[in-house]
């Protein structure tokens, strides 16, 4: 394969390259590197048929590249903590095989990405990632943020036993080939990793909140950066328990001035009776408001999923019928 960014190398040299697998040739690969089967949205498609797509949605992050002036609100421009200090702080570590949630957290998770084997490999570099400038740098950051989390041999250990690195690779290979690397990769410019990697970790709720707002679709608007569960009680539980909160600040508000009207005190207090009277009023109507906001929400909601779910339904079964047509006509 010819490369039409001839000065883009990997990120290492040969002698540091960790083999875990052999090839014949330079562009064969071994039926056991890529999955056998990956789905891209709602379709599947074969990995070894089409290695750039595969690898497209091995190591880009263009969702998160898009939102790159506005990341600072979602994390710090600062290398992760390693995977121990991860545990320190009591976090679970989640494997994730999607680019766009690697070193994302949410409450006590981290999702973590495993290292693909074959960006330990100088040859498939050189074959299939230093030919498309996209490429080349997400999988720099890739490598980069592995720089960040496995620091110790306690680190390694960490990602051994969570999957993420492969089992076979030594303390003292790993030391060498983060060398070999960071004398490649500028750790302070980072001018040479894709946008998503001047970050470290992101909160997922920020994150959310960044899709929402940054437009597009009503199914980004709903769905958020990264969609939880569909249920409505799991929806409802995460966007309105603030409701609970208001709902007993006011509870424990006409607590008082039930109390107050019964002392001798204000009992006489015209101000106190207005003050009273219009609180009243007030968080009757918020009550109201409230529960008729959550039904309008609800409705929007249901009508939107069972839109969602028809329309994908027609557009699969269209997808289908048009695949039959040659099949038949042979």
């Amino acid at each position: 394969m010819s490369n039409p960014f001839p000065g883009l190398q990997p990120p290492f040299s040969r002698e540091r390259s960790l083999n875990f697998y052999s090839t014949t040739s330079s562009n064969s690969l071994p039926a056991t590197l890529f999955p056998a089967t990956v789905c891209d949205v709602d379709s599947f498609f074969l990995p070894h048929h089409d290695p750039k797509r595969f690898l497209e949605l091995e190591l880009s992050t263009p969702k998160l590249d898009k939102l790159f002036r506005h990341l600072w609100l979602a994390g710090l421009a600062r290398p992760s903590r390693p995977l121990h200090r991860q545990k320190l702080i009591g976090r679970t570590i989640l494997v994730t095989e999607n680019p766009h949630e690697h070193l994302i957290w949410f409450e006590t998770y981290i999702f973590i990405k495993p290292l693909p084997e074959f960006l330990l490999n100088f040859d498939f570099w050189q074959d299939h990632i230093c030919s498309d400038i996209g490429l080349y740098k997400a999988a720099r950051g890739l490598l980069l943020s592995y720089a960040w989390l496995v620091r110790h041999q306690s680190d390694l250990r960490i990602a051994k036993e969570a999957g993420l690195l492969h089992k076979n690779i030594e303390w003292s290979q790993w030391t060498l080939f983060l060398q070999d690397c960071l004398s490649h990769i500028n750790p302070e410019i980072l001018d040479d990793v894709s946008d998503r990697y001047q970050f470290g970790e992101l909160r997922l709720t920020r994150l959310n909140m960044l899709y929402r707002l940054s437009g597009g679709s009503l199914d980004h608007f709903v769905r958020g950066y990264i969609s939880y569960s569909t249920w409505y009680r799991a929806f409802f539980s995460r966007n309105f328990a603030w409701l609970l909160a208001i709902f007993a600040t006011f509870s424990l508000l006409l607590s008082a001035m039930q109390v107050g009207l019964s002392t001798k005190t204000l009992t006489d207090s015209s101000w106190f009776h207005n003050v009273s009277y219009g609180f009243t009023v007030t968080s009757i109507v918020v009550a109201i408001l409230s529960a008729f906001l959550i039904s309008i929400v609800w409705l929007v909601l249901f009508c939107y999923y069972i839109r969602s779910t028809l329309l994908y339904h027609r557009r699969t079964m269209l997808k289908r019928e048009r695949l039959r047509e040659p099949m038949s006509s042979g």
